[in-house]
């Protein structure tokens, strides 16, 4: 894949804590082993933190497409923003289906895809709306930081390696 352009950093959101509103940043700090810093997974207080995990690090980040929010409001008649879907960054330009095991830069940050981040009941639950319907298919993917750094609002983001499904 070579070090293609295949994005850009849309937006980041986190929450500082479980259940409350994610909240947007023009850039915030990666953290290996950790998470975003400042975000309710980074301190170990998710809803999710040490469920469900196949992959270490699999919670760290979520990632999701901006047509992805773009297709949720369609077929939900919403108008959802980036953080209303409780991702933490939001790329455009990026088949995150087709990555699966992918290696990503985000500006110095290397992020590697661990899983798809499918809508669930909670989520549905915080929005009010039916979230497993909206992101069927489409709810985006998990990543492990494995280097570190800066994350900006608007900073390319190449494909490093890819493993493809």
């Amino acid at each position: 894949m070579g070090n293609a352009v295949s994005g850009t950093l849309d937006a980041v959101c986190i929450a500082a804590t479980a259940g409350a509103p994610m909240s947007s940043r023009s850039g915030v700090e990666a953290i290996v082993g950790r998470g975003l810093l400042g975000d309710r997974y980074e301190s170990g207080i998710g809803t999710f933190s040490g469920r469900f995990e196949v992959t270490a690090g699999a919670r760290h980040v979520s990632i999701i497409d901006a047509m992805a929010i773009a297709e949720c409001n369609a077929r939900l008649v919403a108008n959802l923003g980036a953080c209303d879907l409780r991702r933490n960054l939001v790329i455009r330009g990026l088949d995150l289906d087709a990555l699966h095991g992918a290696v990503i830069a985000i500006g110095d940050v290397r992020l590697r895809l661990t899983g798809g981040c499918p809508p669930c009941g909670y989520l549905s639950r915080l929005l009010g709306v039916d979230a497993r319907l909206g992101l069927r298919h489409i709810g985006g993917a998990r990543a492990s930081i494995i280097e570190g750094g800066w994350l900006t609002v608007g900073a390319l983001v190449h494909v490093l390696a890819s493993q493809g499904r």
